[in-house]
C-alpha cells in the first residue's frame, strides 16, 4: 500500500497528499486500526496559503466534520480545521519556548491563530501576562473560546485586529518577550517587534523560510537574512542569536527555521 503523509489533529486525520480514492481509504482504515480514537477522515487538497493561513479539504470518511479538540501538553485547543490554522508539528516548539519564560514576564504574541503559543506560555508561568493579537475573525473567535476552555482568562489578553497597526499604537516599549510565530509576515514585524523591547531587552522568537540544502543551519545565513530587513540597522548591533533550530521541511529545500534573538540595550 502507498504509503502516504497525515497528520492527526484531534480525532480527524488529515491525508496530507493525494491518490486515488481506493488508496486514500485503505490508507484511512490502517490508520483508525491504529488509532481508534480517529472519527474523521480529510484530504487536504491545496497548500496552506494566505495570511490566515487556510487550506482545502475534502471529506474522505467516517463523520462529516472539521472541528475538533487536539490536546497537547495539558491544554486542550478547539480548532475548525477548514478556517483555521492548527499544527501539532509546532508542539515541540511551543514547549521549548515555554521553558525558557521566567516569572512576571510581559509577552506579546503578533499572530496568535487559535491560542497555542499564547495558552501554552501562560499555562506555565502564574505571573506572566501573554498579549495575543489575531487578524482571522474566525481564528479570533476560536482563540476566544480556547482561553476560556484552558481558563487564562486573566493571563492571555486577546487582540482582534492587524498587529501591524495594534502594536505601534499599544506595545511600544513595553514587553519582555515577542512571539512572531509566522514565516509569511515575520520579516516585516521583526523592526516593529524590536521597538517594543523594553528598554531595548529581551527575546524574540523569530520564526522564517529559508533556502537550505541541509539541516544545519549557518549563523551566516541568519545574520545575512537579518542585515536584509528594512530597518534592521537600528537593532543589528544589538542581538546576540541564542538558538537556531530546523521546525520543519516545507519543500525540497526549503526549511520552516526557528530563531532566538536576545537584545541588549546599546550603552
Amino acid at each position: 500500500m502507498k504509503d502516504l503523509a497525515f497528520e492527526i489533529i484531534g480525532d480527524i486525520l488529515i491525508i496530507r497528499n493525494d491518490s486515488d480514492e481506493n488508496s486514500l481509504k485503505s490508507f484511512a482504515e490502517e490508520k483508525i486500526q491504529k488509532h481508534s480514537f480517529i472519527k474523521t477522515v480529510l484530504l487536504q487538497t491545496t497548500k496552506i496559503h494566505g495570511q490566515e493561513r487556510k487550506r482545502n479539504l475534502r471529506y474522505v470518511m467516517g463523520k462529516n466534520k472539521s472541528e475538533t479538540i487536539h490536546k497537547e501538553h495539558g491544554n486542550s485547543f478547539l480548532v475548525d480545521l477548514s478556517e483555521v490554522f492548527f499544527s501539532p508539528r509546532l508542539s515541540y516548539e511551543r514547549q521549548r519556548i515555554t521553558n525558557l519564560i521566567e516569572e512576571n514576564e510581559i509577552i506579546l504574541n503578533f499572530f496568535s491563530g487559535v491560542g497555542p503559543f499564547s495558552i501554552a506560555l501562560a499555562s506555565k508561568c502564574n505571573s506572566c501576562v501573554v498579549h495575543s493579537i489575531e487578524i482571522n475573525k474566525i481564528a479570533y473567535d476560536y482563540l476566544l473560546k480556547n482561553i476560556k476552555l484552558n481558563k487564562c482568562q486573566e493571563k492571555v489578553i486577546p487582540y482582534f485586529g492587524d498587529a501591524f497597526e495594534i502594536v505601534p499604537k499599544m506595545f511600544i516599549n513595553s514587553v519582555n518577550r515577542v512571539l512572531l510565530p509566522l514565516p509569511l509576515d515575520s520579516d516585516n514585524a521583526l523592526p516593529i517587534a524590536y521597538q517594543t523591547l523594553k528598554d531595548g531587552r529581551g527575546v524574540i522568537h523569530w520564526q522564517i523560510t529559508e533556502r537550505i540544502s541541509s539541516k544545519e543551519i549557518r549563523e551566516e545565513i541568519i545574520i545575512d537574512r537579518i542585515n536584509s530587513v528594512p530597518h534592521s540597522h537600528n537593532f543589528s548591533m544589538s542581538y546576540t542569536i541564542t538558538e537556531m533550530r530546523l521546525i520543519r521541511w516545507l519543500g525540497p529545500k526549503i526549511a520552516h527555521i526557528a530563531v532566538d534573538l536576545s537584545f541588549k540595550a546599546l550603552e
